[in-house]
């Protein structure tokens, strides 16, 4: 699944000071670790991501802790994330057939004070309001005995608040085209247990108002789930994110640092009735440079349109 979350905590930094380049909109970790594969039944789906994020730590372009001087920042961001999911009974070049759109609503909170020059700023702000909306219209999904093969093409809509010089946006300000492409290994006829995988790749357009073109971003996932009973799962998920190539365009910042972070976690998700999954998530992000590092608490909700058992 496909989120935005991080760039609006990025923007409202001084981005010299910790070498920030411009975030793409793919977060991983958020979703449920089943959640890539297109399912097996036609219908609509629903599901509701509630994620929180709270960053502690500057890291520089070698991955070291920085605290610029004078500044004390307090960010947490807030987004919820409703997803409209759809599959259908038609199969293009073999695979299952479906569709999603993904809106976010998401609240920036961000407290600083700043000293510098013989000046003092006070910022204190927040903001809520839409974010830059997804919309998958092609996903595709081909089945074995034991994997599950998916393929996505997609498109971040920059629906979001965005002004160029302002500090509480949420939205990104461009376009981005994005392509994913998972796979499940399941070890057993029942598939309680399941090995997976996820590349995602973003390509973005021109930054509104500004002469600035976001580098593109590759994100790697990997996944173990287990099913304890019918109803109760546990799993891992890790990943791994960086920017391929530097910023361009003559408002970009120069130099050629690339920001890169690596996250895990734990999941817990339970059944409560056979079509309403209730999961909770737990994410620490490390090894980052050139970025905010910090920890995601997830809560994700799914209704499928068929009874699972």
């Amino acid at each position: 699944m496909s989120k935005y979350l991080l760039a609006t905590l990025i923007l409202v930094l001084v981005s010299s000071a910790i070498e920030a380049r411009e975030a793409g909109h793919y977060v991983p970790g958020i979703a449920n670790i089943r959640d890539f594969a297109v399912p097996t039944a036609a219908g609509f789906y629903y599901a509701q991501y509630n994620a929180f994020y709270s960053p502690d730590t500057y890291r520089d372009r070698n991955g070291n802790s920085f605290d610029p001087p004078n500044i004390d920042t307090e960010i947490d961001v807030i987004a919820i994330s409703p997803l409209f999911m759809w599959t259908t009974d038609k199969e293009i070049w073999g695979g299952r057939y479906g569709f999603y759109v993904l809106p976010s609503i998401s609240q920036a909170s961000v407290g600083s004070s700043i000293s510098a020059a013989n000046r003092d700023l006070d910022y204190d702000d927040d903001n809520t309001g839409l974010a830059d909306t997804f919309v998958q219209p092609l996903w595709l999904g081909w089945s074995g005995e034991s994997h599950e093969l998916s393929l996505g093409l997609g498109f971040y809509v920059p629906t979001g608040e965005y002004e160029a010089d302002a500090d509480d946006n949420i939205g990104l300000g461009f376009w981005t085209a994005q392509v994913q492409a998972s796979g499940y290994y399941f070890f057993e006829e029942s598939q309680a247990t399941a090995l997976m995988g996820a590349l995602t790749y973003e390509v973005h357009d021109e930054k509104e108002d500004t002469d600035i073109t976001p580098g593109d971003h590759a994100t790697l996932e990997f996944g173990f789930s287990q099913y304890l009973s019918n109803r109760l799962e546990i799993g891992v998920h890790l990943f791994r994110q960086w920017q391929t190539e530097s910023d361009s365009g003559s408002d970009a910042i120069a130099g050629s640092v690339k920001p890169e972070v690596d996250g895990y976690g734990l999941q817990v998700a339970y059944w409560t009735t056979p079509q309403l999954n209730l999961s909770f998530k737990y994410m620490v992000e490390s090894d980052a440079e050139a970025r905010l590092e910090g920890e995601w608490a997830i809560l994700n909700l799914t209704y499928v349109p068929t009874p699972l058992f």
